[in-house]
Formats: structure tokens, sequence, C-alpha cells
């Protein structure tokens, strides 16, 4: 019986890619994510992220603004209904001002595991990835399907023990998901999960991803402006403070 040579030829086609793609282990992974949006030189000079954008959840479309600066703060303003919320992030403490949410019209502190899980993100770089030097150990975990697309899935652990499932597009090594165990209030896990869409590279060199969607926002987060390295007043992330 004759084989057939395109199919022979095929079949090594795929062993190649197959091995292409095993043969990477999660730290290649990550600095290929680095550099492609952007490198860590491009990275290195962010100091403060202003996004503005609406987000979207019930039929609504919720004008929002996030700031931060970089290991210092990060405040989000939401208007809803005429009434402005917003919440607030230090290093060291958290609030929450929602109006709109019956016994949250007031100044509400967030506990003490709601600060630390979500302190990660006070670091530019860090919540997008785009420095090896605040992980751990970055493992390979195999490939996935997202949205018809092939991704590398990469079990990752920070140098303070937070551990994350993160996903990169196999073509681009955009980061476009992620999933983190939280805490609620009153310290009950759930799952986080965050999938990242529409990235667009900015004048600075870097590349964003303009919408950000999760069942943990209730909709979808959709920038509209990006704002690098403007000046951020440290009264923003003062509590007392109003928007500015």
């Amino acid at each position: 019986m004759k084989s057939n040579p395109f199919v022979l030829i095929a079949f090594a086609a795929i062993c190649c890619t197959a091995k292409v793609v095993t043969a990477q282990t999660g730290d290649e992974i990550i600095k290929k994510h680095i550099d492609a949006t952007g490198g860590e030189n491009n990275w290195s000079k962010i100091n403060t992220l202003k996004l503005s954008g609406d987000m979207k959840m019930g039929g609504m479309e919720i004008p929002t603004t996030r700031t931060i600066a970089n290991n210092k703060g990060m405040r989000t303003d939401l208007s809803v209904m005429g009434m402005e919320c917003f919440i607030i992030l230090t290093d060291k403490a958290g609030w929450m001002y929602m109006p709109i949410q019956p016994g949250m019209d007031t100044l509400t502190p967030m506990s003490k595991d709601q600060v630390n899980q979500s302190k990660l993100m006070l670091n530019i770089r860090r919540s997008q990835l785009a420095d090896k030097s605040f992980i751990a150990k970055a493992n390979y975990s195999g490939m996935d399907t997202l949205d018809k697309a092939a991704c590398f899935k990469v079990a990752i652990t920070d140098n303070e023990g937070n551990n994350q499932i993160a996903y990169f597009d196999a073509t681009t090594y955009y980061m476009v998901r992620t999933e983190v165990i939280g805490k609620t209030a009153d310290g009950a896990e759930h799952e986080v999960v965050v999938n990242y869409s529409n990235f667009q590279r900015q004048p600075e060199g870097i590349v964003l991803p303009m919408t950000e969607s999760s069942d943990a926002y209730g909709g979808d987060m959709v920038y509209k402006t990006v704002e690098i390295n403007k000046t951020v007043s440290g009264d923003l992330f003062k509590p007392t403070t109003a928007k500015k």
C-alpha cells in the first residue's frame, strides 16, 4: 500500500507546529507578551494612566473614568443616573461610595482582604503582566481556545504568593483573559474572570486592551480615551475629596 506524500507532508507540518507550541515555557510566553505589547523599556516609562469610557450594563451606558498613579493609588469614578460614585484604592486602604446601592450611600471602607487582593492593580505594569520582576513562577499549562482563537494558558504566581491563570493569544501574545480567586467583603471566595479585547497601540509604544468584560463588572467596560503620564494629584486618592 503506497503512502500519500501529501498526507505525510501535512502530518509532518502538524507535528512541527505542535513541537514549536509545546516547546515554549511560561517564562518565554511572558517575555513574548511583554515584547508584543511594547517592550520593557516603553513600559518602564509609564507612571500614570487615565482611562475614560462607558460601562455597559443592563441596557445603560455609565460614564466611567479610571485613574492610576503607579504604586500610589487608583480611583474609579462612575456617574449613574445623576449620582456620582467612586472607588478608591491605595496600598494601605480602600473605600467605596455607591449611593445607588442600599447601604452604600455613605463612605464604606474595604475589608483587609479586598485591599490586599486589589492593590496588585496599583502598579500599571504588574496589572498588565508587563514586568517579569513581579513574577515568581510562570508555568505553561497547555493550549486552550477562546472565541475560536488558540491561546497559551499560563499559571502565574507573583512574589507575594498570589495566583492567577492568564491566557495569551497564540498569534499576537496579547493577554486576552485572566482568572483569579477573590474574596467578597464577608470573606467568601469567588472566581473573578476578566476578558480583554480591542487592543490598541498608544503613542507611547505600549498596547492596551480598550475593552474589559467581566461578570464582576456586570457588563463590558469600553474605554474611549487614554491619557498617559499626565500629572495626578495625590488628593484624588483621599476619600473626602471630590473628583478632579
